[in-house]
């Protein structure tokens, strides 16, 4: 039960990772240091780690190449040596945001919620209107179970930019989470047809249809991307999360 509802939760995660324009810090460390940026933004995280690294050899002062190195292990499933290399920048630059956000990802995907949400939370002080931290910020409260402060923010941020994906795909899985599925389901269904849907966007919404007890469509939307054997976990699934919430237990508590 806990590694799956980690998986559900991991989406969150992700989509705050994917959303907005990649983090830039100024300043650059040569061509070496270019490239390893684009091999992370490709998401050839294994490139971009050796890239960085020969980048931070040579100039050791250097806060980008910290944060690229960071950025990479998160990638790689590295995440200890992902947040030593993102606090080491941290220290230099305390009151960068960038920083702070690039370390919450990490923190969110190793599973350590509140240490994440403290980060945000020093973000969001100095940049509220900053839809990236907006979006991290309430995939971070979603994960503490702070769903109604969670799907306030990402609304906030809907208010700036109403065709956000990632602030209405994490509304949407959050709703659903919470037995608000007929807004879940409006939400994520249109999402599913955008060009920046993925097997996660189409995940969450069969956790939609699955919290509803809607499990034919639930099944006919995992189809597309999982092994008969994986959807029956995956509904066996949803079933007991709709029986939590059914008890009044609080569905992402769980994790």
């Amino acid at each position: 039960m806990q590694t799956r509802m980690a998986s559900c939760l991991t989406a969150l995660t992700l989509l705050s990772a994917c959303s907005g324009n990649p983090l830039s810090f100024g300043g650059s460390d040569g061509s070496t240091q270019k490239l390893a940026e684009t091999a992370a933004d490709s998401g050839d995280y294994e490139t971009s780690e050796a890239l960085y690294r020969q980048a931070f050899e040579a100039n050791p002062s250097s806060v980008e190449a910290l944060v690229g190195l960071g950025r990479s292990y998160t990638g790689l499933g590295q995440y200890n040596r992902a947040e030593s290399a993102l606090l080491a920048a941290q220290e230099r630059k305390p009151r960068d945001t960038d920083i702070m956000l690039e370390l919450a990802r990490t923190q969110l995907a190793a599973g350590k919620n509140t240490d994440a949400l403290n980060n945000l939370d020093r973000a969001y002080k100095k940049k509220p209107k900053d839809l990236r931290i907006i979006t991290a910020r309430g995939i971070a409260l979603d994960r503490v179970s702070r769903h109604t402060e969670a799907q306030a923010l990402y609304r906030k941020g809907l208010d700036r930019d109403p065709t956000d994906f990632a602030l209405l795909s994490n509304l949407g899985l959050s709703l659903a989470l919470t037995g608000q599925t007929d807004e879940a389901i409006r939400i994520l269904r249109e999402l599913v047809n955008d060009h920046e849907a993925s097997p996660r966007t189409r995940g969450n919404l069969a956790i939609a249809y699955g919290m509803a007890g809607r499990e034919k469509e639930a099944r006919q939307v995992l189809a597309k991307d999982l092994s008969e054997g994986q959807i029956d976990s995956n509904i066996a699934y949803y079933r007991e999360m709709r029986a939590m919430l059914q008890k009044g237990e609080n569905v992402a508590s769980a994790e």
